[in-house]
């Protein structure tokens, strides 16, 4: 059930009471406060209303700060008939103006409240979709421990370092966006928007600096960046302003964060003081490989609201012995699609691997695949021949399969297999294979009846 708490800012105790009576019954409940709330920084106001009464004293100074430290709350601005007061919160921040005159059945409030949960519960049910498609952070490893440890470090800086820039050192796919995006959401900017931007054409548009105000500017690259733009994000970071062509400053109050691919390469950023942190490629820590499998594995059932699948011992290995030149989202990818193909709850090494299967997959696996049934039926047999059957067989479909390879040419077919002439010839006799493989190896430019030279 959806929690219904409405924070109610008043001090007028007749209408607090006049509220509760008409609102509880529709399953709403209140936390009154008469002044501002002392945890206002933490509370999570996005994920509930505010109601001010704007006859409550500083009303509108109130609404201002939680306005400020919630850029996304729905406050509403509630008057009993003070048109002046409702004007100033309007200005303030508010989200809606509501009249509603004590006595009367508070319809409008009703309907405003019941249109924000509306919008909360789609909000939600979006997250939890972003929440499916997105990568999440898995840090089973030793060294992926410790860049979570780096990045709660500096998330959670103390002031006047809150807003130290970071650089992740990293090969593209090795997940730096994920962990820029995890300091952002422990940061004191969490809330705010946090904005990518992928190269110099992004970066020099003000429209994506004005879009991160008050949050985080991600740079994807910082290596694709020339001499003029290194020095706006120094300008950025240091005077929190940014220029266009030598044109008015624009205000930019943004914490910024870059990736880039090594130490060596962060020199263009001499004179900065930042964070470092290196972020492995998947390859460099194959301790999470299989759990950010499973991790994926599970969001996608929970996701289709289908049964759970698992990889196969097999499986698991597959995955670790793979090379990923795409990072996490190749292994994301590879995941899927073997959920998808695979017909039962397991999925194993050829549903995740597919045509690549083939060229890991070993004489011996072959063997095995296909005469494990048929071994099982031979053991019933008191006196088998298993042995010399598999064998005969195995060494026929080879010479029948070179033969057919070489177009029916037995010398190259006898040396393809490491055979000499007579062997070979032996071979075909002993085994009862035809040497031109029903005609196969006989030239089509010849009349029929007549046998090329070259296959005598």
């Amino acid at each position: 059930m959806v929690d219904r708490t409405v924070l109610l800012i008043s001090n007028d105790t007749g209408f607090v009471v006049f509220l509760k009576r008409n609102l509880e019954p529709s399953g709403y409940s209140f936390e009154l406060r008469e002044s501002l709330p002392a945890n206002l920084r933490r509370t999570g106001y996005e994920s509930r209303p505010v109601v001010i009464d704007v006859g409550t004293p500083r009303a509108v100074e109130i609404l201002s700060s939680i306005r400020a430290y919630h850029p996304e709350a729905c406050i509403i601005a509630l008057s009993n008939g003070n048109f002046k007061k409702m004007e100033e919160a309007m200005k303030a921040g508010a989200s809606y103006a509501v009249f509603e005159r004590n006595g009367e059945d508070p319809q409008i409030l009703k309907a405003t409240l019941r249109h924000i949960y509306e919008n909360f519960s789609a909000k939600q049910e979006l997250e939890n979709l972003k929440t499916l498609t997105e990568s999440r952070i898995v840090a089973k490893s030793a060294r992926m421990k410790t860049v979570m440890k780096l990045a709660e470090d500096a998330g959670t800086l103390p002031f006047p370092n809150a807003d130290k820039p970071v650089v992740l050192f990293g090969v593209p796919g090795s997940g730096r966006e994920l962990v820029a995006r995890h300091i952002h959401s422990r940061s004191h900017r969490t809330g705010m928007p946090f904005v990518k931007v992928i190269d110099e054409k992004d970066f020099f548009t003000p429209d994506s600096l004005l879009a991160a105000r008050g949050g985080t500017l991600f740079i994807k690259d910082i290596n694709a960046f020339g001499a003029d733009a290194v020095t706006c994000v120094k300008d950025l970071i240091s005077k929190k302003e940014f220029r266009v062509d030598g044109s008015q400053a624009i205000n930019a109050d943004v914490r910024v964060m870059a990736g880039c691919f090594c130490p060596e390469d962060a020199s263009l950023l001499q004179g900065i003081d930042y964070m470092g942190i290196e972020v492995p490629a998947i390859e460099e820590r194959k301790e999470d490989i299989v759990p950010l499998a499973n991790h994926f594995i599970e969001e996608l059932s929970a996701f289709l609201k289908s049964g759970k699948k698992y990889l196969t011992k097999n499986a698991r290995e597959a995955l670790i012995e793979r090379d990923y030149p795409g990072g996490v989202s190749e292994l994301k990818k590879l995941v899927h699609r073997a959920y998808f193909l695979g017909a039962t709850s397991a999925i194993g090494d050829k549903d995740l691997l597919g045509s690549e299967f083939l060229g890991k997959c070993s004489f011996k696996n072959f063997l095995d695949e296909r005469l494990r049934l048929y071994l099982r039926k031979m053991a019933l047999i008191e006196r088998s021949t298993l042995y010399d059957t598999v064998v005969g067989e195995v060494e026929k479909a080879l010479i029948e399969l070179a033969l057919s390879e070489m177009k029916g040419n037995k010398l190259r077919a006898a040396k393809v297999l490491g055979m000499n002439r007579n062997t070979f010839r032996a071979k075909l006799k002993t085994l009862k294979i035809k040497g031109d493989l029903k005609g196969k190896g006989k030239n089509p430019s010849e009349p029929p009846g007549k046998t090329s030279p070259q296959n005598q």
